[in-house]
């Protein structure tokens, strides 16, 4: 359980700032991962009620864009302008994927379409950058960042959606039980070399890359 700041002195107003109340919400975020992060938590922690919170902070929504910010300004976003591309996607995806997948509740907030925080356009531009110096142009160029930006947060999602020390043999046995022999052959050859959700992102993005070749070799 987190810990509380100690009790303020009768009569002392707590000395708080917004800095101070995204400290604290980021703090519970990498205690408890899975943990949902309230204005009334966040108080709590801090050992303050949470009406005083709001001087600083106007809403959930405007904590959740606040963390969001921080957690998107410690991604190292410096690609060589004079790299190959394909190495910049590479390194792009897979620097967002790490460090995102510490933070699942700033993953959550991302595929919310009403609610883009402006951080993450931040982030998603140097992709962008690349894909154009790559030759992506109009339609092209917004579709294969698009896209590239589904599969990073598809597979965050999925990633931190379950445990990592989740059994996959385990879960496909139980599975298996429950269907035909036929069908239940289709899957010996693959069962020995099943990954957990975050190793296999690695591959995912070789896939990636391959693909955005092969659709600049087509134009």
């Amino acid at each position: 359980m987190p810990q509380s700041t100690p009790a303020r002195g009768r009569g002392r107003p707590a000395k708080l700032s917004r800095e101070q109340i995204i400290d604290c919400a980021l703090k519970l975020i990498e205690r408890s991962p899975g943990q949902k992060i309230t204005m009334t938590g966040v108080a709590k922690a801090l050992g303050t009620a949470p009406m005083s919170l709001y001087t600083h902070v106007q809403h959930r929504d405007d904590l959740m864009d606040g963390i969001a910010e921080r957690v998107m300004g410690q991604i190292d976003l410096s690609l060589a302008a004079d790299a190959p591309w394909e190495g910049n996607v590479r390194e792009w995806l897979m620097r967002c994927h790490k460090h995102l997948s510490r933070y699942p509740q700033v993953v959550q907030l991302l595929p919310e379409s009403t609610r883009i925080p402006p951080s993450w356009l931040r982030v998603h531009a140097p992709l962008i950058q690349t894909l154009h110096r790559a030759g992506f142009r109009g339609a092209a160029l917004a579709q294969a960042s698009q896209w590239l930006a589904h599969q990073l947060l598809c597979s965050l999602v999925i990633a931190t959606a379950r445990p990592n020390d989740t059994n996959l043999q385990q879960q496909l046995d139980v599975a298996l039980s429950a269907i035909s022999p036929e069908q239940q052959q289709l899957f010996k050859e693959i069962q020995p070399h099943l990954e957990a959700d975050h190793r296999l992102f690695p591959y995912n993005v070789e896939q990636v890359i391959l693909a955005l070749k092969a659709r600049l070799e087509l134009h």
